[in-house]
């Protein structure tokens, strides 16, 4: 069985949970609103599910509450940060906002973090650059090996490596960016996991098993595989583009603290109008019945605004236990629910 949230009462609820996993109250804040606009969206795997493996992570000390975040470089347009294992969405929100400032002053802006956690839905963090009528990039790499080469002996090679580009939307609606939100490999592990607590079947060609045969069952999903050649290819580039820039491994090994890269493009500085190119586009694909990249997230976002966040059993249970003994659940959450056992396990988050 699922309830259903609306997404200030479950914001309120995560931020309380972080302050008592010892944040700032900014930070926590942060940390809720990423969680919330990514369960708006559509994109579970990376919502409030997650939340109780940060604040697991928090109170172990694996990553830091209260982070010291550090300058190493600033060029006035390029900034490298050592994010200190703050919280991803914390550390990604940094790095966007000290891009946008960059890109207003000098057209471009970027930035690269060095030890950040997991960052979550990278489109979230994209489109805070877009609704202020700037490009938005943000890519991050993983920091265990899960996606297998085509063609290869089945063993996991590369992290499952994400970004996202996110474009200021065309009117009249500018709050809604258009949105691409990727990972290298054929689907994300969140995916996955979503699939397996939902009881749908992988895509064919999407991941193998422990013995590296081909499996569509996402219980059995232990290795990722890229989206044909050209998935590989984009895999490998950004593989050797987020490793060298952020200055992880080049080949993940499991450490603790991801990078993360941020770029910020002022349309504005360059003469460009970038948002009437994507009217244009959006009104010649529309007119063909096919949708422009976030349409259907923002959809659904529409949707669990008004009708609220659907959370399961198992989801419900973990965010009340994460919070005990310091943060009491809302009233309505602590109903018995019939219990649905789910088996699929989570990829281990920095």
């Amino acid at each position: 069985m699922v309830i259903r949230v609306l997404a200030p009462e479950l914001a309120g609820y995560l931020e309380r949970l972080y302050r008592a996993a010892g944040m700032s109250r900014g930070g926590a804040r942060t940390m809720a609103a990423a969680h919330v606009e990514a369960d708006l969206r559509g994109i579970p795997g990376h919502g409030s599910r997650l939340a109780p493996h940060y604040v697991a992570k928090l109170r172990s000390h694996r990553l830091h509450a209260r982070p010291t975040v550090q300058v190493r470089h600033d060029s006035g347009v390029c900034l490298v940060l050592d994010a200190d294992l703050a919280p991803g969405p914390v550390a990604a929100r940094l790095a966007v906002t000290s891009c946008v400032r960059r890109a207003r002053r000098n057209g471009v802006g970027l930035a690269c973090v060095h030890r950040a956690g997991h960052a979550g839905a990278l489109g979230v963090a994209a489109s805070q650059a877009a609704r202020r009528g700037l490009i938005g990039v943000v890519a991050a790499p993983t920091s265990s090996a899960s996606v297998a080469l085509l063609g290869g002996t089945g063993a996991p090679v590369l992290g499952n490596s994400a970004f996202a580009v996110a474009v200021p939307g065309p009117e009249p609606e500018p709050d809604q960016p258009v949105v691409v939100d990727l990972a290298a490999a054929s689907s994300s592990w969140g995916r996955v996991h979503h699939r397996a607590r939902t009881g749908q079947d992988l895509p064919e060609g999407c991941a193998l098993d422990a013995a590296g045969r081909p499996v569509r069952d996402p219980h059995q999903a232990a290795v990722l595989l890229p989206a044909g050649e050209r998935g590989q290819a984009l895999a490998i580039v950004l593989q050797v583009l987020l490793s060298a820039l952020t200055s992880t491994c080049p080949l993940p090994v499991g450490a603790e603290g991801r990078g993360l890269l941020s770029l910020a493009v002022d349309p504005a500085r360059l003469g460009a109008d970038v948002a009437a190119a994507a009217g244009e586009i959006a009104r010649a694909v529309r007119a063909q019945g096919a949708q422009m990249p976030g349409d259907r997230a923002w959809t659904h976002r529409t949707t669990a605004h008004k009708d609220g966040i659907e959370l399961d059993d198992h989801d419900l249970a973990a965010l009340i236990a994460a919070g005990q003994p310091d943060v009491r659940a809302p009233h309505g959450w602590t109903r018995p629910h019939p219990t649905r056992l789910v088996t699929a396990p989570m990829e281990a988050l920095p």
